[in-house]
């Protein structure tokens, strides 16, 4: 295609092409009258030659762009190549800074709290339905975890217990799951409760806080903790914080709205907490 469409083939044909018509007028007109070469003269000729110059130019230009057609191609799929190639990067450094950042974020919060005796884990893998929310984390028995032990996430928030281990992995019941259950209290005012999952919240992921007391000393915006009762938490892990009050399907029981501090299903790396001092 290259080869034949060159520049001066386009120009013999299109000259052909004019030769052509003009010889194609001249038989047309009066019979034979007007002859070729006025046919060719001013200003007969001078609209038909510059559409003529027009045509070429038009032609020329679909030569170019046939021309180059191929190089245009393989100089695009070189640049969409190559931006696949920055997009790719550029994620894989975002998810590499996050990673990053995670790290920071445990090894601070282990050194900000020496007095807790914890164990850096990897979630392995999740299992869950409409009603239950429990993970499997890269470390067991073997490495001092145990049964019961709280798990917490970067920040100290509460994420869950482990409820079964094996010598290198443990599963751990997150603190939405319907079968969870946790000793509470409001950090601001000192009002006891107890945290636990509810089917009809769980699918939002929030929390009941059932409280004992005066609703008074409980309002939106207050931060929930563990109360370190029953020897199973350290006291003060904050599980969340209270987004509402209401009262449960008989009207009679109060309770407050409680938003997980943790992402609980985003979870990656997390601290189980082998060791901690038992509140009295």
């Amino acid at each position: 295609m290259k080869e034949f469409m060159s520049k001066k083939g386009i120009v013999i044909a299109v000259a052909a092409l004019v030769v052509a018509l003009a010889a194609a007028v001249t038989v047309a007109v009066s019979g034979g009258r007007t002859g070729f070469a006025t046919l060719l003269s001013e200003p007969f000729f001078k609209p038909l030659r510059g559409a003529l110059n027009t045509l070429v130019g038009s032609l020329e230009h679909t030569y170019d762009y046939m021309y180059h057609y191929d190089e245009m191609a393989a100089e695009n799929q070189r640049l969409r190549s190559r931006v696949a190639e920055l997009e790719q990067e550029y994620r894989e450094y975002t998810e590499i800074s996050e990673e990053n950042e995670r790290f920071r974020k445990l090894l601070g919060f282990a050194e900000r709290h020496q007095d807790l005796k914890m164990e850096p884990v990897s979630v392995v893998s999740w299992t869950a339905s409409n009603f239950a929310c429990s993970f499997t984390v890269s470390k067991g028995s073997s490495a001092g975890v145990e049964l019961y032990d709280p798990v917490v996430d970067e920040n100290g928030f509460l994420v869950g217990q482990v409820t079964a281990v094996t010598a290198s992995s443990a599963t751990v019941t997150a603190c939405i799951d319907t079968s969870a259950k946790v000793g509470a209290l409001i950090y601001e005012t000192g009002a006891t409760g107890v945290i636990s999952g509810e089917f009809e919240l769980f699918e939002d992921g929030n929390l009941k806080f059932s409280y004992y007391g005066d609703e008074g000393l409980i309002t939106v915006g207050d931060t929930v903790v563990t109360s370190g009762t029953g020897g199973h938490y350290p006291a003060g892990l904050v599980i969340g914080t209270v987004t509402g009050l209401t009262v449960d399907a008989s009207g009679l029981d109060p309770y407050a709205l409680v938003e997980p501090s943790a992402d609980i299903r985003e979870s990656t790396h997390l601290f189980v907490v082998t060791d901690f001092a038992v509140s009295e």
